[in-house]
């Protein structure tokens, strides 16, 4: 059977092998080969997990930061401001009980899932083509589309795809940093990094937004990259950005098996692992307090 017809197989939802909680099985057995295991030893076991962060409701006023809001939300992306996926009605039933909402994140199955996270991507700048990312655990394979990714992040998939440096099309060259630095009021300090120092406010949070909660990154916060520069200068022209895709292929420069790396999105995640319907019950989780 071909890739494409397997893939469309899960996509609809039949029945797939599920394997055992993780919990139940002797750390070896995540993996089915040498490679891999030798892999999560060496290098995955020891990846820092970046704090997951989110923004509380009513923090950031939206009559007083209207410019922020208004792109926050042409780009759609409150889902990843707020992290948290509760409706109205079920977040007033859990105050009336005196409830807390819990946040919670797996840090020792993003670490697994890491080791054998693949990503095949043939897209276009206009979306046609393939794409999915795949990972193996206790000997069973897992896709999920980018389709699937922007379902269950709340997230929309038909805006312009940004893939960064090499990948990026020479059509959009113009949206490097050096054509936003006027927009924006920064300055390049050599590096590919811009300061901050001139940025409004509404930019300023924009950027605290995009380096700690939407696209978060280690490094030192106080300047723009070459690429928060250029997605910050598309989100002020009021160019629509497709973020499952910058968020999936953040996902694998995650996994770039460097010793200075790092994993993050933790939520996402596991918004990503219970639609798999991983079996997640005596894992270690890490809970998030508001």
């Amino acid at each position: 059977m071909s890739r494409r017809k397997t893939l469309a197989r899960k996509t609809a939802g039949t029945s797939r092998k599920e394997p055992p909680p993780l919990s139940s099985l002797p750390l070896r057995k995540w993996f089915t080969t040498n490679e891999f295991w030798k892999s999560y030893l060496d290098t995955f076991s020891k990846f820092p997990i970046l704090k997951p962060r989110y923004l509380p409701e009513g923090l950031i006023l939206e009559d007083k930061y209207e410019v922020f809001w208004k792109l926050v939300d042409q780009q759609g992306l409150r889902p990843l401001l707020f992290m948290k996926e509760r409706s109205r009605y079920s977040e007033m039933i859990l105050r009336v009980l005196g409830l807390f909402l819990v946040l919670k994140y797996y840090p020792q199955m993003m670490r697994v899932v890491a080791t054998t996270l693949q990503l095949k991507d043939s897209l276009d700048d206009i979306g046609n083509g393939e794409f999915y990312l795949r990972f193996w655990i206790a000997g069973v394979t897992y896709t999920i589309t980018l389709d699937e990714l922007a379902s269950v992040w709340g997230l929309q998939n038909d805006r312009i795809l940004y893939k960064g440096g090499n990948h990026r099309s020479k059509e959009y060259d113009y949206w490097s940093g050096e054509n936003s630095q006027e927009l924006l009021h920064v300055t390049y300090i050599g590096g590919e990094k811009y300061s901050v120092g001139e940025m409004s406010t509404d930019h300023r949070l924009l950027h605290y937004m995009l380096s700690y909660l939407w696209l978060p990154r280690k490094g030192n916060h106080g300047v723009l990259t070459e690429e928060d520069t250029f997605i910050i200068g598309a989100m002020v022209k009021e160019v629509e950005l497709n973020w499952p895709y910058l968020i999936a292929r953040r996902l694998m420069r995650y996994t770039n098996n460097s010793w200075d790396s790092h994993l993050g999105h933790g939520m996402l995640w596991t918004k990503v692992f219970e639609h798999l319907n991983l079996d997640l019950s005596g894992e270690e989780a890490v809970e998030v307090g508001e």
